[in-house]
């Protein structure tokens, strides 16, 4: 094994860490992992722990961030809302109007532009709560405006995107982070998933994708709580499970595996918001 490759590989899980925790200790921290042996294979031990502690390091300077806990669980929040509402019209295939109004709050969310997502979120609220506003002859109206839905229950999603954005634009908007663009690859699994061969609608593989992201991002939200003492994921984690927790107990799913996949899902938001108000209390 040679030095290089052994220092390359280094190298390459280095970057879990943030560029600037890099920048300052990246050297030092190379340097000890070197010491003992540059010859020797990289240790999936010590790889592990280098990937453990650079996501930890993001997760304590995500805490750090300029806008307050609740204003980036909010943003957070909101952002896996548009996600979802793109990655199912997508699936919907839904009017290129309606998708590129989709697409647009998604981009103006990942990039921290309060002022920009709140039209957005507004439109596709009124949009999808024109039945339920004006009359179900609403429903017809210009295909573009993409669905209306005729309850409350399936509104909640749009509801808290339009009450998040005001919140966000009224408050401190210039200092929500700007989130990576790898949250992409949420609607650009939609996209492969959709138009794959013989693909069944919000079929079986559709469902175990949904499940193993959510799944995925709330254990990764736990795992953040209780690393960096903030509630700030807990509360995304509600704007984003909750509405559907409720939509899931007004109309009670008719299998089990649904009924399962509920009860995970408000499990680990459970678990997250135990964990966030437990560290707040010890500090």
């Amino acid at each position: 094994m040679s030095e290089a490759f052994t220092e390359s590989w280094y190298r390459l899980f280095l970057r879990a860490f943030p560029s600037g925790h890099r920048a300052e200790y990246g050297a030092e921290i190379l340097g000890t992992l070197m010491n003992d042996s540059p010859r020797r294979a990289p240790s999936p031990r010590e790889t592990a722990a280098l990937v453990t502690a650079g996501f930890a390091a993001r997760a304590r300077k995500a805490a750090e961030g300029p806008a307050p806990w609740w204003a980036d669980g909010v943003h957070l929040g909101l952002l896996t809302l548009a996600l979802a509402n793109l990655s199912y019209n997508i699936a919907d295939h839904a009017s290129p109007w309606w998708l590129a109004t989709s697409a647009a709050l998604v981009v103006a969310l990942l990039r921290g532009w309060a002022l920009a997502a709140l039209p957005l979120a507004l439109v596709s609220t009124l949009s999808t709560g024109r039945a339920m506003l004006l009359g179900t002859e609403a429903t017809g109206w210009a295909p573009f405006l993409g669905p209306a839905y005729h309850n409350w229950v399936s509104l909640a999603p749009y509801g808290l995107l339009a009450a998040g954005a005001v919140v966000l634009a009224a408050g401190r908007s210039r200092d929500l982070r700007t989130r990576p663009w790898w949250w992409l690859a949420i609607p650009a699994a939609a996209i492969v998933l959709t138009y794959a061969p013989n693909f069944v609608e919000y079929g079986e593989t559709w469902q175990l994708v949904r499940a193993g992201t959510e799944g995925g991002l709330l254990l990764a939200g736990v795992w953040a709580t209780a690393v960096a003492r903030s509630p700030r994921w807990a509360l995304a984690a509600s704007i984003y499970v909750l509405p559907g927790l409720a939509s899931a107990l007004t109309n009670p799913p008719a299998s089990l595996r649904y009924t399962a996949y509920w009860s995970a899902l408000a499990a680990l938001l459970l678990i997250m918001a135990a964990t966030g108000w437990r560290r707040a209390a010890k500090d």
